[in-house]
């Protein structure tokens, strides 16, 4: 079968769409997030545009109006959190009131017309992930919206349109692209998570290296100027300062940068820093008397020894 030049340019828009869609659920800003979900969606619907084209766009009408839906919520929304103001998120409740009436409504005519009770349930669950996907975009923080989209791939993958090419007559044939997109936005939340935990571990690994230190300090302080530390004192902190080293290293690798929005996160990603190179001076200043303290011990040792 000859592939048509309509059908070549769908696949380049739905290649593009699948880069924003990977891009996007790495974007841990909201805002951020909406924009380039809603450029990439946009691609989306070119797909589509290029794939009716192609064949029948009949066939394609359903899904450049979903596509056409998606991207107008999430640039509306993007819009609507620009600003945190009574007015907006009065607007933005209602507009995610009216995205669900729509979505509803559409669904249930939709499952309506489906000639059995088996395809019914099934598309019926569906709606109720994508459902779930139009309010995890609306909500704060950056979990709700990776959580449902991750669910609503999967279903989509497995049961949806979006994933087939109808071309008339019954005929269909698998949409690689359409499981690619797919599959990117399941891969790219996998691979969120996996960069989040990594920190979570980094960071736990971080607060256990900072009481190392703090006990190891209290303790040194409280035998350095009895000399104890003449002998060993240099190998130990020797040792302390590599590990502060460290942990000026792990701090800043600890540092999330996308949730520095304001004066105030600002101030306190920079405070933790600040405490990590005090941390680092007083061992530092230590290092410097216990290389005294060996000294002056040496000193003494000689003066005895010409005596």
């Amino acid at each position: 079968m000859e592939i048509s030049a309509w059908f070549i340019i769908a696949q380049i828009f739905g290649v593009i769409a699948m880069s924003f869609e990977f891009a996007s659920y790495q974007i841990k800003d909201k805002r951020k997030y909406l924009l380039v979900n809603g450029i990439g969606g946009i691609f989306w619907t070119l797909m589509f545009v290029g794939m009716g084209l192609s064949s029948s766009m009949a066939t394609q009408l359903s899904l450049i109006i979903v596509g056409m839906y998606t991207t107008t919520r999430a640039l509306v929304f993007w819009w609507i959190f620009a600003k945190d103001t009574p007015a907006r998120r009065k607007g933005g409740r209602i507009f995610l009131l009216v995205m669900l009436t729509i979505a509803l409504s559409a669904g249930i005519f939709i499952i309506t017309g489906l000639p059995t009770a088996q395809v019914q349930i099934l598309q019926a669950t569906v709606l109720v992930f994508a459902l779930a996907f139009v309010i995890g975009q609306y909500m704060p923080g950056k979990h709700p919206v990776r959580i449902t989209v991750f669910l609503y791939a999967i279903m989509l993958f497995l049961t949806q349109t979006p994933l087939n090419i109808i071309e008339g007559y019954g005929i269909e044939r698998w949409n690689i692209m359409g499981m690619l997109i797919e599959t990117a936005k399941m891969l790219s939340v996998i691979v969120f998570y996996f960069f989040f935990f990594q920190k979570k571990v980094l960071a736990k690994k971080l607060v256990k290296i900072k009481n190392v230190i703090d006990c190891e300090l209290v303790k040194i302080n409280s035998d350095i100027d009895k000399a104890i530390l003449a002998e060993t004192g240099i190998m130990k902190l020797s040792e302390l300062e590599k590990l502060a080293a460290k942990m000026v290293r792990m701090e800043l690798k600890c540092i999330e940068t996308d949730e520095i929005t304001n004066v105030g996160t600002s101030e306190s990603q920079t405070q933790a820093i600040m405490d990590d190179l005090k941390t680092v001076h007083d061992v530092k200043m230590l290092l410097e008397r216990a290389i005294k303290a060996k000294m002056n011990r040496l000193k003494k040792m000689e003066v005895v020894k010409n005596v």
